[in-house]
């Protein structure tokens, strides 16, 4: 029986196509350039590699690390000339031994970061390339696809990992969260209700299950759930707050407000929380705690708008003050 072949999707990102340009702009960019205040030899390697004379920069840096072997500046001009080369496994260790001589360094803590990002492309890209049926493969590129804000192709890639993985929680919460996130709530709890069969313990499917019945307005099973997403996680503040606002709709006030300042202990600058706070503590006449957390609801206002503006006028989008 001749066997039809589906024509693939194109892939949302290709790492083949910008994985060497990546590597080789980010070994050259220096986050800091401070040439005149470093020593004369890393100066003089981190010249050399920026034209380009990789061996020169290795050597100028191994030669000081041989009388500096605690020099956290010289294994990071190392490490960069590792990158540039392509030896990733020696510059992660360069890097590495860096950070732990200088944990605060924050050219360290930039190339290290930055390296494991970009590779961590290329083994996306492998794995797409080695197995591309396998359900990873299409959880890395539904994820893809919703970092573009493409739900249709996120939609068709999880259900193909679940087509492939009919059992995987993790697959199941994704189809549900999509769902929730579009309000074809019905859909999303079938979704988590199959992971928390799978998964009893599961706390993304507690959690959705909840959040969807608090939009159907169905106070009890919201409740259950969210009592149930609380009991797996208690340092969660979103199920803290989903499950005071529930309490509130249930009119248990009192309840309410133990949630709701469980969340704020775990998140002080929760201001949805200090809102519902405060209708709690008015529907049980305590005006002076209600006023005290709407202010506290106000003044969060405030500085988030003040921080917004700021960073608009740092960009440019609006004038300075006079």
């Amino acid at each position: 029986m001749k066997v039809r072949r589906i024509p693939r999707r194109p892939r949302p990102w290709d790492a083949t196509q910008v994985f060497w340009p990546l590597l080789l702009g980010f070994a050259v960019a220096n986050p800091a350039p401070l040439w005149a205040q470093a020593p004369q030899e890393l100066s003089e390697g981190t010249k050399a590699l920026y034209s380009g004379q990789y061996e020169k920069a290795r050597d100028l840096a191994s030669k000081y690390l041989e009388a500096y072997p605690h020099d956290a500046p010289a294994r990071i001009l190392l490490a960069r000339v590792e990158i540039a080369e392509g030896q990733f496994g020696a510059a992660q260790e360069a890097l590495r031994t860096a950070v732990k001589l200088a944990p605060s360094n924050l050219d360290a803590l930039y190339y290290l970061e930055g390296l494991c990002a970009i590779l961590s492309q290329r083994e996306f890209q492998k794995l797409l390339q080695t197995f591309p049926d396998s359900f990873r493969s299409h959880q890395v590129l539904a994820e893809s696809y919703l970092a573009q804000n493409n739900k249709q192709g996120a939609e068709e890639e999880f259900q193909a990992a679940l087509r492939a993985n009919p059992e995987s929680v993790d697959i199941l919460n994704a189809l549900g969260d999509l769902r929730r996130s579009e309000y074809k709530l019905d859909e999303a709890l079938d979704y988590y209700g199959r992971a928390a069969k799978l998964s009893p313990g599961d706390y993304t499917s507690a959690y959705g299950a909840g959040a969807c019945y608090l939009f159907q307005n169905d106070t009890q099973r919201a409740i259950a759930s969210l009592k149930r997403a609380v009991s797996i996680d208690p340092e969660s503040a979103a199920a803290h707050f989903a499950l005071g606002d529930a309490w509130l709709r249930a009119d248990h006030a009192d309840t309410a407000v133990r949630e709701l300042k469980e969340a704020l202990r775990l998140k002080s600058d929760f201001r949805q929380a200090y809102s519902l706070l405060a209708r709690a503590y008015q529907k049980l006449g305590m005006t002076r705690q209600a006023q005290e957390a709407l202010a506290r609801d106000q003044e969060l206002a405030r500085q988030k708008l003040k921080g917004t503006e700021e960073e608009l006028i740092e960009e440019g989008h609006l004038p300075a003050p006079p």
